[in-house]
Order: structure tokens, then C-alpha cells, then sequence
């Protein structure tokens, strides 16, 4: 569910930026088992008695991030993997993750990445000069400037998908902001509260979808795209207890398409100290995923028990979850 806060957040880097399906199973992670009896040390910051060992996890079927982007592609042509983020803190980790699984999507033919972030001047500059324009916001952090670049440095083409909020009715329904200094105040009151209703956020959802749909069908036939979202715009399913309609729903239902997701936000601490059940599987599995490099995780169908309800056909759990 999406609270307010989140709301705020996302509407704030979109404005931004607006105005300047199961598979066979493949090899799990190479060498995993024998890395795990190996029994290598894992720190007492990375267990937590009171709530559960680090556990040695030998059986468990762990995958590299690159080798579930590489079964997605096999299993779709399109795969949609997030970043944390929340205002312009963001946590590091996933977007060095993405920046890595570039060369397991491109020996897969991948030559597109759709990217939230991006604005349509930014996409068409970067796509041009083949170098990532100096900009604001998300796409002034060192590690998104890679992380683009990498791909740009692969061939490949960036596309923005963003919804463009001046284009949404509901905001044209508000009208010009006044020019009177106290109008203008009660104004901006009344269009923050449109902009974190439930309407906006799901005609925003909406227009990303309708936009991959759009960019999807302009690519050479059976094309593949890389998506790359923020926190859970891509979830598949509806919450029960919600009426926010995300992205990834609605465009499964436009598409046609089942789309490989990727989750990389279930052990991210959106708040400091905050306990959830993502922050008890980092703390269950740190030894496995301290010898595993930090991050690892599991397909839906292979998850342990704690992550076979998840609304993504795949989840990274890694050692590295502050938002800075």
C-alpha cells in the first residue's frame, strides 16, 4: 500500500522531472553450496538472537541477481526490476545491482532499458551524444550517472516512460495558479492534496503502463525491454486492502504481456531501526548472503517460507539496506 509520504515523494521527483509463467529451473548460484559448507565467519552485528540466527542455508536454492534477469528474459520479453527509494534518498545497493545485471540482459539481446527517472530531453540528449547530461534530482547521484552510462556504453537506447503531470486532467481541472500571493498559497494547498489522492496516483500509474505499452510496440518485433522502476510500481497484483492500482497490474492488462518482476526492495530499511518482516529474512539469512556477496535471492516458486506470498516472480534479499 502506498501511504501518503510515498506519495508526496514520488510526486515530487515526477514533477521534477516533468517540468525542467513458471520456467525450468536453471543452476543455482555457481558454486553456492560448496561456498556455504565452507562455513565462513559471519560478524555479531549480523545476528540477532532475539529474533532469529544468521543461518548457514546449503539447501537453499540461492540465485545471483544476474542469473534471475537471465531467466527472465527466457521467460518473457520484458523484465521490470526496482531501486529504493524514498524523496531523494535512495538505497545505493539497488542501483548498483542493476548497473551489474546490464551484461546478463544484454548477452540476452536486451538493447532497451525504459527507466522511471528519465525525462524525455534527458533520454533524447543521452541517446544522441551516447554521455549522461548533467541534470537534477535522482539523475545527479554518481551511481545513477553509471549506472545509464553503462547501458549507454553497451549501445543500448534509453527510454523515459514517466507520466507527465501537466498532462493529467486532474490537475488541468485546478486551473492556473493565481497570481495573488494568498490565492496562490490556498492554491498550492488544494494541488498537493490532488496530487496525493488516490486518483492521481493511479492515473499516474496508469500513464507509465500505457507508456511501456507504447515503447514496447515501437521496438523490433519480439524486441526485448529492460524496466527499471522505482519501490513497487511493479507489483502484479491488486492489495486487498487497497485501491491503489500499480503499474505492473495495469500493464499486464493492457499488454497481454506477463512480464518477469523482480523485487529488490523486500530487506530495505525505509526508516531507521524499523523491524518488518524483510528486516528479520536479512538478519535470518546474512551468513548465506555475506558469502554470497551481499545479495542474493530466490525465484517465487523456490522462495522459503516468509516469501512465497510476494507479488513478483522474483526477490532479492541482500547485506546492504540503508537509505542515504
Amino acid at each position: 500500500m502506498v501511504t501518503k509520504t510515498e506519495r508526496a515523494a514520488r510526486f515530487l521527483i515526477a514533477l521534477l522531472f516533468c517540468v525542467t509463467a513458471s520456467a525450468a529451473k536453471a543452476a543455482p548460484v555457481s558454486g553456492v553450496k560448496s561456498i556455504l559448507k565452507s562455513g565462513a565467519s559471519v560478524g555479531a552485528d549480523q545476528m540477532d538472537s532475539t529474533r532469529g540466527q544468521a543461518i548457514a542455508s546449503a539447501d537453499l536454492p540461492w540465485r545471483s541477481p544476474e542469473d534471475l534477469v537471465e531467466m527472465g528474459f527466457k521467460r518473457s520479453r520484458v523484465v521490470i526490476m526496482n531501486e529504493a527509494h524514498s524523496g531523494l534518498l535512495r538505497c545505493v545497493r539497488t542501483r548498483l545491482i542493476g548497473k551489474r545485471v546490464l551484461a546478463a540482459a544484454h548477452a540476452q539481446g536486451v538493447r532497451h532499458i525504459a527507466m522511471e527517472a528519465l525525462n524525455p530531453k534527458f533520454a533524447e540528449e543521452a541517446n544522441k551524444t551516447r554521455k549522461v547530461p548533467k541534470a537534477n534530482g535522482y539523475l545527479s547521484q554518481p551511481e545513477m550517472i553509471s549506472f545509464i552510462q553503462s547501458a549507454l556504453d553497451l549501445g543500448w537506447t534509453l527510454i523515459p516512460y514517466e507520466a507527465q503531470a501537466a498532462q493529467s486532467p486532474i490537475i488541468a481541472a485546478l486551473g492556473p495558479r493565481p497570481a495573488d500571493p494568498q490565492d496562490a498559497v490556498e492554491f498550492d494547498r488544494k494541488f498537493q492534496e490532488t496530487l496525493l489522492s488516490k486518483d492521481y496516483t493511479n492515473w499516474r500509474e496508469m500513464e507509465q503502463a500505457k507508456n511501456l505499452v507504447s515503447s514496447l510496440k515501437a521496438l523490433p518485433d519480439n524486441g526485448k525491454l529492460f524496466v527499471w522502476c522505482g519501490n513497487s510500481h511493479h507489483k502484479e497484483s491488486l492489495s486487498n486492502n487497497s485501491d491503489w492500482i500499480p503499474m505492473g497490474y495495469q500493464f499486464i492488462q493492457l499488454s497481454g504481456l506477463d512480464p518477469f518482476t523482480i523485487d529488490q526492495t523486500r530487506t530495505v530499511e525505509f526508516a531507521p531501526g524499523q523491524t518488518s518482516s524483510g528486516s528479520d529474512l536479512a538478519r535470518k539469512y546474512a551468513r548465506d548472503l555475506a558469502q554470497l556477496g551481499g545479495t542474493a535471492g530466490f525465484l517465487k516458486q523456490e522462495a522459503p517460507e516468509g516469501l512465497k506470498g510476494i507479488s513478483f516472480d522474483a526477490v532479492l534479499l541482500s547485506t546492504d539496506n540503508r537509505l542515504e
